[in-house]
C-alpha cells in the first residue's frame, strides 16, 4: 500500500459523498481511505459503510471519542497501512489524477533527506481551470507566492510522521498543525510543488475572533503553537509578535507565570517585560 489517504471527521456526513466519489475517480488505486470519526453523532458510520460496500479500494473506519483534529491524527498515523500520508478534509476532493501525480512525486523524494512533498489545495472554483505553465518545484519553506486563497497539503512518509506526534493536554481539544509540521520541516527537506491537486473552500488562518477565541480556550496548545512558530519565524518583528501571542494567551488564562517564563526564550521575555513597561508609561 503506497497512500493511506486520511480524512478526519466530525458530523460531516452530508460533506463526505463528494470526497468518495473523487477516490472513486482516481486513474490508479495504490491507497487506502482511513477515515476517524472524532466521535460523529450524525449518520456517519452507516454512510462509510455504504461507501465500503459500493468501492473497489480499501476503506477502514475507526471511531474515537471527541478529542479533536489533532488527536484524530495521531490515530490516524498509528493505524495508517501505507507508506505515505497523505491528509484530505471531509469538505475538499480530489483532482482525478491526484494519486497518480503523488506517485510520481515519491520517486522524486525518496532519499532519506527528504521528509515528503507538498502540493496546493486551491479554491473550489478552479478545479474546472486548466493551467498551462509549467510545474515548478522547490525546497524553501514559504518562499511560495500565492496569486490566489490557497494553502499546501503535506505529503509525508509515514515513518517520518511516526516521529512527530502530537502532544496530549488533557481538556484541551484544539492544536494548529504547525506544531506537528514545523518540526518536521526543520529536520527534513520537503519538495514543494505547485501542482493544484485537491479543491475546496479555504478559510484565511489568521487571528480572526473565532480562531482566538478557541486559542484561549485550549492555551497549553496556543502557547506551544507560538512556540513551535519561532523555529521559522524570519525577522525580529515576526518573533516579537509570536512573543506577544504567547504571552497574552498566558496572562488571559492565568497560567503559572514561572512555568510560562521559563518555557520560552529568554530574550524574548525580556523584550515582553521591556514592552510592557513603556505600554505603561504611555497610559
Amino acid at each position: 500500500m503506497l497512500f493511506t489517504v486520511f480524512t478526519p471527521t466530525y458530523n460531516r456526513s452530508h460533506l463526505l459523498t463528494r470526497l468518495f466519489q473523487s477516490l472513486c475517480s482516481q486513474t490508479v488505486r495504490n491507497f487506502e481511505w482511513l477515515i476517524i470519526d472524532d466521535g460523529s453523532t450524525d449518520d456517519t458510520k452507516e454512510l462509510v459503510s455504504h461507501f465500503i460496500d459500493r468501492t473497489d479500494f480499501p476503506i477502514r473506519y475507526i471511531k474515537q471519542k471527541n478529542q479533536g483534529k489533532h488527536i484524530a491524527i495521531n490515530t490516524a498515523v498509528n493505524n495508517a497501512l501505507g507508506k505515505w500520508y497523505l491528509p484530505v478534509d471531509s469538505d475538499d476532493f480530489l483532482r482525478k489524477d491526484c494519486l497518480e501525480v503523488c506517485q510520481e512525486l515519491t520517486l522524486e523524494t525518496d532519499n532519506k533527506e527528504f521528509g515528503g512533498f507538498a502540493f496546493i489545495h486551491a479554491p473550489e472554483e478552479m478545479s474546472h481551470t486548466s493551467r498551462s505553465s509549467e510545474i515548478k518545484k522547490w525546497t524553501e519553506y514559504n518562499s511560495y507566492q500565492w496569486g490566489f486563497a490557497g494553502e499546501m497539503i503535506y505529503v509525508f512518509k509515514m515513518q517520518v510522521i511516526r516521529k512527530f506526534p502530537f502532544p496530549i493536554f488533557e481538556k484541551e481539544k484544539f492544536c494548529q498543525e504547525s506544531v506537528q509540521l514545523i518540526p518536521i520541516i526543520k529536520n527534513y527537506k520537503i519538495l514543494f510543488t505547485d501542482h493544484i491537486l485537491a479543491f475546496g473552500e479555504y478559510l484565511e488562518d489568521g487571528l480572526s475572533q473565532n480562531l482566538y477565541q478557541r486559542l484561549l480556550d485550549n492555551p497549553k496548545y496556543a502557547m506551544l503553537s507560538f512556540k513551535t512558530k519561532l523555529l521559522v519565524a524570519k525577522s525580529k518583528e515576526e518573533k516579537e509578535t509570536l512573543t506577544k501571542n504567547y504571552w497574552d494567551i498566558a496572562l488571559k488564562t492565568n497560567q503559572p507565570k514561572i512555568t510560562v517564563f521559563f518555557n520560552f526564550p529568554l530574550l524574548l521575555n525580556l523584550f515582553y517585560f521591556k514592552y510592557r513597561i513603556l505600554q505603561k508609561l504611555k497610559v
